[in-house]
């Protein structure tokens, strides 16, 4: 099992993104090995957390890991969790709907079952094959990128005053990057439909997890993962909300074509029964698609209004708070002298060494 080392901040940028980086694949293949039992319901959360987590430092620190994890490696490993997209969408969806069935009215009632069960189905019959095909795929990528990831080259310069960057150094810049996009992602957001809403979810996602590794060592690290997290789970409700708009409109054309097939075969019987089609004419899913699409959107102007009272008023407010925190971090960006500090609990990387050839 990969750790990380009390001196990280001090190590060169090229070695400690390798080492965060191979932390984090660690946990998505404990996570993999979990997915095995269906009594653990936390599992593909979990993978997926870790796909991202270490999706995220290897787009970060690209020029770093560019000999390890070469481009077709990355689009392999993106593939991998895309896989698994449907069945997340899914949960959320389900999550969402379920607790409605108490709500809606006798009348509505119907077509929320109708939808709940369609999702359902749909769940259990590609959840199988999502987490089988994920298994197969992470087996490969994961035996390359840790192949990659555990050895690297160095480059020896011809002066001795010249050293590698370090991981502080290069750390700092890229937080203070991913903060001004997110700002600018933040101040571009116009409306509750707006697509950069889901591009400040996925850059707030991508700031937290960056900064995570490095909670202990910046001021106030711990709060500012949670702020971000938040901010995170406030945007990403407004996609998901999103999401489920766009399955109830195509559960709702899915019902109005399947209502007038079983009324078109029911009239076309050889011995037509009149009370059969009436009913079939009544039978509709429409009241209860509507009221969840209702919902769904009251939910949504509600979020879209906290987002613009909580998040978007002070737009260019994470690049100012990101610099601030990384002070402490940028006492380690010189090219000589100790760490002063270290960035996580200190303990041994185990050695791996080959056995000799006989």
């Amino acid at each position: 099992m990969t750790v990380r080392p009390v001196d990280l901040l001090g190590r060169p940028a090229a070695q400690s993104v390798r080492l965060i980086a191979l932390e984090f694949l660690d946990e998505a293949g404990r996570a993999l090995e979990r997915l095995k039992d269906p009594e653990d319901k936390e599992a593909l959360h979990d993978f997926r957390v870790a796909l991202r987590r270490l999706r995220t430092t290897v787009r970060a620190y690209r020029p770093q890991l560019e000999s390890s994890v070469p481009r077709r490696l990355r689009r392999k490993l993106r593939s991998v969790a895309e896989g698994t997209n449907s069945a997340r969408d899914a949960e959320v969806a389900l999550t969402w709907l379920r607790p409605l069935e108490a709500e809606v009215s006798k009348r509505e009632h119907a077509g929320l079952r109708w939808l709940i069960e369609r999702i359902e189905r749909g769940y259990g019959r590609d959840l199988p094959h999502a987490l089988g095909d994920a298994r197969r795929s992470f087996v490969g990528v994961e035996r390359k990128l840790r192949k990659g990831l555990e050895v690297y080259h160095r480059t020896v310069p011809v002066q001795r005053s010249k050293t590698e960057e370090r991981f502080a150094a290069v750390a700092s810049t890229t937080l203070k990057d991913q903060a001004k996009q997110l700002d600018l992602l933040l101040a571009a957001i116009a409306s509750r439909d707006d697509d950069a809403i889901h591009q400040s979810r996925i850059a707030a996602k991508r700031l937290r997890y960056t900064l995570e590794p490095l909670s202990t060592v910046v001021d106030g690290g711990a709060e500012l993962v949670q702020q971000l997290k938040r901010l995170q789970d406030h945007l990403g409700e407004l996609h998901d909300l999103s999401v489920l708009e766009e399955e109830v409109r195509l559960a709702l054309e899915a019902a109005a074509v399947a209502r007038v097939g079983r009324i078109w075969e029911l009239t076309l019987d050889d011995e037509p029964e009149p009370p059969a089609i009436r009913a079939a004419q009544r039978r509709r899913q429409n009241p209860g698609l509507f009221a969840v699409a209702q919902r769904s959107r009251a939910r949504r102007e509600m979020l879209f209004r906290q987002l613009k009272a909580e998040w978007l008023e002070g737009a260019g407010r994470w690049t100012d708070v990101i610099t601030r925190a990384l002070g402490p971090l940028d006492t380690h960006t010189g090219a000589t002298g100790a760490v002063r500090r270290s960035v996580l609990r200190p303990r041994a990387i185990p050695s791996r060494r080959r056995a000799p050839r006989a």
